[in-house]
């Protein structure tokens, strides 16, 4: 099969790009797949929004959308919902993405929930005792990771960790975070690590060597660093809202 694709950037860790990514390796593996132009492709693959106006059949893979009351939601989501409407096959990554993207875009004819999956022969090959030499040999570590925005709930995770980790563990926060949040955040507790964005491969190697993910994102969709942290072995705390829940089967 000739696929062209839509606002897809193979060299993005972004979850979106990521699961694309994962999707059309495996595929261009088994020879399934092959990549082109437009105009020579059988189908059409448009990650959240297109980038041209569809030639061919279009199977649409839908992220989050725009909701918060306090930003021109219809504006932000307008050219989503462009791209939904005029696909003829939509795939959304957890069943409250699809409740939340009908409530607002209306029910497509054509719609299947597919859940982002983890690299589970990737994680296996991962080194976990990299971070050793930070931590130490028998500490007990938990994590979270995100491109850290205010519906992410950084501090709730802190609060928890503070709250409910054992006296002698600690925690490791890895992603972009703005230094003067990074730096009030370390000062609450000796035991909270800061690490900054983190390549992939480093980042599997940290979930590896943690006992303990945390995540209380607010209306979170279907969250690639919960996969991964999952499919590394962590036991995962997430909170109810979103689609986060429906992917975690190692609750506390």
């Amino acid at each position: 099969m000739k696929v062209f694709t839509h606002n897809f950037n193979p060299n993005s860790n972004s979850g979106p790009n990521k699961f694309t990514r994962t999707l059309f390796n495996k595929l261009i593996k088994d020879k399934n797949l092959v990549l082109c132009n437009q105009h020579e492709a059988d189908v059409e693959f448009c990650l959240i929004q297109q980038q041209a106006h569809k030639v061919k059949p279009m199977v649409l893979r839908l992220d989050g959308i725009w909701f918060n009351s306090e930003q021109e939601y219809d504006k932000q989501n307008a050219p989503i919902k462009f791209a939904y409407k005029n696909a003829d096959a939509v795939v959304f990554q957890s069943k409250f993405n699809k409740m939340l993207t009908e409530k607002w875009f209306g029910k497509h004819n054509n719609s299947h929930i597919i859940h982002n999956a983890a690299d589970s022969a990737l994680i296996s090959r991962i080194d976990k005792n990299y971070w050793n030499s930070k931590f130490g040999i028998n500490v007990e570590v938990w994590t979270c990771a995100s491109n850290w925005r205010p519906h992410k709930r950084l501090k709730e995770n802190v609060r928890y960790f503070l709250e409910f980790a054992p006296k002698d563990a600690v925690l490791a926060i890895a992603g972009k975070l703005p230094i003067d949040e990074a730096r009030e955040i370390l000062a609450k507790d000796d035991r909270i690590y800061f690490l900054g964005e983190l390549d992939y491969v480093s980042l599997l190697s940290l979930y590896r060597r943690s006992n303990t993910f945390i995540h209380l994102a607010y209306l979170d969709h279907c969250p690639n660093v919960v996969v991964d942290a999952q499919a590394a072995g962590c036991k995962v705390i997430c909170s109810s809202s979103g689609g986060t829940s429906e992917i975690v089967n190692r609750l506390i």
